[in-house]
């Protein structure tokens, strides 16, 4: 019997931690729960996921699969258009980056692949939509074909419901009992509170940009209390911040360099976090760090509403209100009841469709 062929596909590849740290923990999970399977992980044409991953392979290109899985992250959106989706912008970008403008060109002129046997979504979020009705409908004819649908939080789920498409109530990824990797627990915490800023390159929206200068000023002038340092999740997909922060001492995800576990290890030394990424929170909280979550996009919202203990800085990113809640700060909070809701929430849709891939079988 010949084994089952499963794609996962994602922004894996792409030097983001958070999209890494999702790949590697499907993989631990189709491992440890199938058997007689061929797993390959579709993402940005880049290598180095080969060195994350343990038996699956990367964008093989003769993989003809029998389930093809959404696994994780936004992949479904559409915000309001800014100048950056202008026409002008566009052929900027062509101009600046001209092998990935043909790379795209090229997949755009692909032939379209035929229908896959099985299709799932696997820990997955939507939106926002922005009323972009012909969006909404492409994603609606996708979900509908789908033989499994496991969403991350309450608003995708309400999406579904809304579109009356069945779903399950599950989490990320990176909440699931998958995520298993062993840090310290020492709550030593420095004299002058090490606090890590998780930057990130805004393009959807101007609104969303408004955090640069203030978090560059808190970093510049604010430091008799704290002892900040930038960090980047993901220096391919955010180099306005990488040219800006060029001759700061900068924490760079480099997937050959660290291992997850490494930079896992790295991340822990801090006391806690400002984030404008999303996975740069949900990580913070899974450490035990306090987290201020700046709301750049809606999902940095939601996060605080799915785990109460996280700050919010909310647009338009007042100084003062971010220096309150810096003040706020636990340095010994207890996010034990809210991970522990969405742990039970993560295993529960991935043991769900765990039922249904047998079933099929």
């Amino acid at each position: 019997m010949n084994n089952i062929k499963i794609k996962i596909k994602g922004a894996y590849g792409a030097t983001n931690f958070g999209d890494d740290l999702l790949m590697c923990l499907f993989e631990k999970y189709f491992l440890n729960n199938f058997k007689n399977i061929d797993l390959n992980f579709e993402g940005i044409d880049m290598k180095y996921p080969d060195k994350l991953l343990v038996k699956a392979k990367y964008n093989s290109k003769s993989f003809n699969e029998d389930w093809f899985i959404y696994g994780g992250g936004t992949q479904f959106f559409s915000f309001q258009q800014t100048h950056s989706k202008t026409f002008f912008g566009l052929i900027k970008k062509a101009i600046t980056s001209p092998d990935k403008a043909m790379k795209k060109l090229l997949s755009m002129l692909e032939p379209k692949k035929t229908v896959n046997k099985h299709v799932a979504f696997l820990g997955f979020g939507l939106g926002p939509f922005y009323d972009n009705n012909e969006k909404i409908e492409q994603v609606k004819k996708t979900l509908s074909s789908a033989h499994f649908i496991g969403l991350r939080d309450e608003v995708s789920i309400n999406y579904c419901k809304e579109w009356g498409i069945n779903a399950f109530f599950g989490a990320d990824m990176a909440y699931s009992s998958y995520f298993d990797y062993q840090v310290s627990s020492d709550k030593k915490q420095n004299v002058k509170k090490k606090i890590g800023i998780v930057v990130r390159d805004w393009v959807w929206e101007e609104s969303g940009r408004g955090y640069f200068e203030p978090i560059l000023d808190l970093y510049k002038n604010r430091n008799e209390d704290y002892d900040f340092q930038f960090i980047i999740y993901a220096p391919d997909k955010d180099p306005e911040w990488m040219k800006r922060l060029k001759d700061e001492d900068t924490l760079i995800w480099d997937p050959n360099k660290y291992s997850i576990q490494e930079f896992l290890d790295t991340l822990n030394k801090f006391d806690g976090f400002i984030s404008a990424r999303f996975h740069g929170a949900i990580v913070g909280a899974l450490l035990g760090k306090p987290v201020i979550s700046i709301e750049i996009e809606p999902k940095l919202r939601i996060l605080t509403e799915d785990i109460k203990e996280l700050f919010l800085w909310e647009k338009p990113f007042n100084s003062d209100d971010l220096n309150k809640l810096l003040d706020k700060m636990d340095y010994n909070v207890d996010y034990a009841t809210s991970l522990d809701i969405l742990r039970t929430r993560a295993d529960f849709a991935l043991e769900k469709f765990r039922g249904v891939f047998n079933k099929d079988q």
